[in-house]
């Protein structure tokens, strides 16, 4: 008996939403790409928006992106609906920032995306599906050869700490050395594995490394932090290599690097016992000495440079997050075609470029202010995306 009830239930919620074709002036689903006629490179990250505009009371709604072999993609942060005057109608839209990651270089078509609608008319719930047409993008191959490094991100920063003096330690003491690899518009999947920091002198030990995504509309900031713990075996002072990590500047379309720095590791008693054994005699002492002077030396200018490059790495970290913010508010400016807000944006970023007394590219902003304040005739309106691109782009 239960039976037969729960199948009547479904038979009548099945009929009761009937499903029926939309017209394009009642539902539209869109994929809207930031830069349209862009060829990225393999890996590099394309931003779009997944945007559905709809006269219809929607009760119910799902969104259907499916996975395809030739690219990845990630949702960024939450869905979006907003009650939008256009053409002199009151139409609710629906946005989804999204960021795809070609796989391989070519033509890369992304499939329609389907958005399962279920809404009200008429005292009637019906049900439709509404589907964006296909987009093809052309992708380049990546700059590199096959099997080597290839980050490409809008930025990138590193920190590197010690939890000691490192050229300092005491008998038997070891030290945590910290790297906090932070990179923008890039996977956690896509950043290097954690480099290894071994030497014949040396003890180390790494704990698994750290690996977290933060979403923002502009892309995603994937940060890795990196953990050894390390201990000399003698008391020698030894210096661990640099290691440099290659990636590549999506915005100015060039290869970079990031290094984490050269770094000396020893015993404070080294030094001291050297001193000794030196005025015990002569036999062997002029050695010990200079091999003293030459380590002391090396160690005080790794120490000093690390110091400068840590307290430089906080001031660079505070000002690369605020570039990012003001770059990402100049985009989304351009998107909306906000003119008044672009042009603050677009003033602030061009003052932190330049001396403010010295004003020869505020000239870029001359059409956009006859734009905004009707200072002259302008013959059409101005695209803020090509006019933020310029900005962006420019050389510092």
């Amino acid at each position: 008996m239960v039976r037969i009830l729960l199948i009547l239930f479904l038979a009548a919620t099945a009929a009761s939403a009937q499903e029926t074709d939309l017209p394009t002036e009642r539902a539209r689903l869109d994929l809207v790409l930031d830069d349209p006629g862009a060829q990225p490179m393999v890996g590099r990250m394309v931003l779009a928006t997944i945007r559905g505009v709809y006269a219809v009371n929607i009760t119910l709604e799902e969104l259907k992106l499916r996975r395809m072999t030739g690219v990845d993609w990630v949702r960024l942060g939450q869905d979006n609906w907003s009650q939008q005057r256009i053409d002199g109608r009151s139409l609710r839209v629906f946005e989804r920032r999204i960021a795809l990651y070609p796989k391989a270089s070519g033509s890369l078509t992304i499939l329609p995306i389907a958005h399962d609608l279920e809404y009200l008319e008429a005292g009637q719930r019906r049900r439709a599906i509404v589907r964006s047409e296909p987009v093809t993008i052309e992708v380049r191959a990546a700059p590199v050869a096959k099997g080597d490094t290839w980050l490409p991100a809008r930025a990138v920063e590193l920190s590197d700490s010690f939890s000691a003096d490192a050229a300092q330690l005491v008998d038997g003491e070891s030290v945590e050395r910290r790297v906090i690899l932070r990179v923008f518009g890039a996977t956690p999947e896509m950043l290097p594995p954690q480099p290894a920091m071994r030497a014949p002198w040396l003890i180390t030990f790494s704990p698994p490394e750290e690996r977290s995504q933060q979403l923002t509309p502009e892309g995603p900031v994937t940060t890795v932090i990196w953990r050894w713990t390390l201990r000399p075996t003698t008391g020698e002072l030894g210096v661990l290599p640099a290691v440099t990590i290659p990636w590549y500047d999506t915005d100015r379309d060039q290869s970079q690097t990031v290094t984490i720095p050269a770094a000396p590791i020893g015993y404070k008693s080294f030094a001291d016992n050297s001193a000794s054994s030196w005025s015990e005699g002569f036999a062997g002492g002029w050695r010990i000495l200079l091999i003293w002077m030459a380590s002391g030396i090396v160690s005080l200018t790794l120490l000093a440079a690390g110091r400068g490059s840590r307290r430089a790495g906080v001031s660079a970290a505070r000002k690369v997050l605020t570039r990012w913010k003001m770059r990402s508010r100049l985009r989304r400016d351009a998107r909306r075609d906000n003119d008044a807000d672009f042009r603050k944006t677009a003033v602030a970023i061009l003052r932190s470029q330049q001396d403010s007394s010295n004003k020869p590219e505020f000239l870029l902003l001359r059409p956009l202010d006859e734009q905004v304040f009707g200072k002259g005739p302008t013959p059409s309106r101005i695209d803020l995306r090509v006019l933020a691109k310029t900005i962006l782009h420019r050389p510092r």
